[in-house]
């Protein structure tokens, strides 16, 4: 069978359908190969065993009879069996008596004549090649013997009027031959029935099978960005199949739901970057109407460098979103205690704090965990910078660290005096773009807590948030206790 070009077997030869049948065929031509060898030499066994019995309890009642009367019984056959050959050989190996009389049958040459040590057992004779055929091995059906003339023969020592003398009892296996003949093509037969039976039913067996497959891709070829859904095939009942099913549902929920994130996505980031893209194409096109002194360019194109800042802030905010977004959890983890990070926090927002007249508390205790510094740094940064932007001048912003030893988490806590949320606010304030109606004038765009949940959910840690309107916002993060670490501080 040739391959194509690209080393793989033809498209039909590599269907699971195809597979099916071939593999299911194969076992069962195996299985009836072995079976049929198997009953082919048992027979063969039984057959030859049935002989040999026949021929040791004939050959001592004859040596026996012959030893007592030193003749062979005339009429010992007719009570017996008509196809045993009975001769009696001299010292010399010639050929004294034969029985019955005028039955063909072989003379046993004394090149070939059994050695002494082996006269106790019993030889299968060849006689188109004159030798003795070893042990048993011709019995297997690869031997093919239906043409030869073979013979069961046994040797036993006697004794003629006081000298050495030598019964051999004959038996022909023509009929073992014939019978083995006949059923090695019975087997055959039945086997190449099989093998087409088999093919058969494999086919009927493998359509069946086939068809919860070809109805799920059926199914799946209905599937598209406006039908994220696939239904079971009707009336199936497998379980292996409902599993693919349920496993392919689920592939398509999440993969709807990110097509609608994604959309929701491009929506959002589309809608704030035509804000400044707006505000830049006003700001040149009024600069352009007339011809103004240099001082009036100038004013203009800080304006315009503004709206640049936020657009890169934005996309860079976006470009680390969608970085985060490809990360399912850390490889390696790094020593890292809050206590540091929120010292490093404060330190890179306390002019920003000042420059706001706000009012910096910190309550700092050392909270070692295990994750990236970096990550977390900015974790803390978006919190005391987003608790900054929506608190009034004059209020205070806070930062705490600790240890919660009930649960075995490293805590740190940010909280302000700004407006509050309602419930359902706090239910979307991790949506990107999301910002509450009242802080649709502060400065952002709505990324900074997106960012703060996902690098929580990538160091295993929850956030929780308490906040009532008019009262201010506290977000609690616990991230996993170090406790190795822990064991290291000196809290004296």
């Amino acid at each position: 069978m040739e391959k194509i070009t690209d080393g793989r077997w033809p498209v039909r030869l590599r269907s699971f359908r195809y597979r099916l049948v071939f593999f299911s065929s194969l076992t069962i031509t195996a299985i009836i190969a072995l079976f049929g060898m198997a009953v082919f030499t048992l027979f063969t066994f039984m057959e030859i065993d049935r002989v040999d019995k026949a021929l040791a309890s004939s050959s001592a009642e004859i040596s026996d009879f012959f030893e007592t009367t030193g003749r062979l019984p005339a009429l010992f056959w007719q009570e017996r069996t008509m196809t045993a050959v009975f001769q009696i050989y001299d010292e010399d190996m010639s050929l004294l008596f034969h029985l019955p009389p005028g039955v063909n049958a072989p003379i046993i040459s004394s090149s070939i004549f059994p050695r002494s040590e082996d006269l106790n057992e019993l030889f299968t004779l060849d006689t188109g090649n004159n030798r003795f055929l070893q042990k048993l091995w011709w019995v297997f059906p690869w031997k093919y013997l239906n043409d030869r003339d073979l013979w069961r023969v046994s040797v036993t020592p006697t004794t003629l009027s006081g000298d050495q003398a030598f019964l051999v009892a004959m038996i022909p296996l023509t009929y073992l031959l014939k019978s083995r003949y006949l059923l090695f093509w019975m087997i055959l037969m039945a086997g190449a029935a099989g093998i087409l039976l088999s093919l058969l039913v494999g086919r009927m067996v493998a359509g069946q099978a086939m068809k919860p497959l070809k109805a799920i891709n059926h199914a799946l070829s209905r599937v598209s960005i406006e039908n994220m859904s696939i239904e079971s095939p009707l009336g199936e009942t497998d379980t292996e199949i409902l599993e693919i099913v349920q496993q392919i549902r689920n592939m398509l929920q999440g993969l709807n739901q990110s097509v609608k994130n994604l959309q929701q996505f491009t929506s959002d980031a589309s809608h704030e970057l035509r804000t400044p893209l707006a505000i830049m194409r006003g700001t040149v096109d009024v600069a352009l109407l007339k011809e103004r002194d240099g001082d009036y360019y100038v004013r203009k194109f800080q304006e315009i460098i503004y709206s640049i800042d936020n657009m890169q802030n934005l996309v860079g905010a976006l470009l680390e979103l969608a970085r985060l977004d490809n990360v399912r959890g850390l490889d390696s983890k790094e020593p890292a205690d809050l206590l540091i990070v929120a010292e490093d926090a404060i330190s890179d927002i306390s002019p920003l704090i000042s420059k706001r007249g706000q009012i910096l508390k910190e309550d700092l205790e050392p909270a070692p965990t295990a994750g990236r510094e970096a990550m977390i740094l900015r974790l803390v940064n978006n919190l005391l910078e987003n608790a900054s932007k929506h608190s009034p001048p004059g209020s205070s912003v806070g930062v705490r660290t600790c240890i919660d030893t009930t649960r075995d988490e490293s805590v740190i806590e940010v909280w302000d005096h700004g407006p509050g949320l309602d419930p359902e606010e706090i239910k979307l304030c991790f949506e990107r773009f999301w910002r509450a109606e009242n802080s649709r004038t502060t400065p952002g765009f709505g990324l900074g807590l997106p960012l703060v949940q996902r690098i929580a959910q990538i160091h295993g840690a929850t956030i929780e948030i308490e906040s009532q309107k008019g009262k201010g916002s506290l977000f609690r993060v616990r991230f996993p206790l170090d406790k190795d670490a822990l064991e290291d501080y000196d809290f004296e």
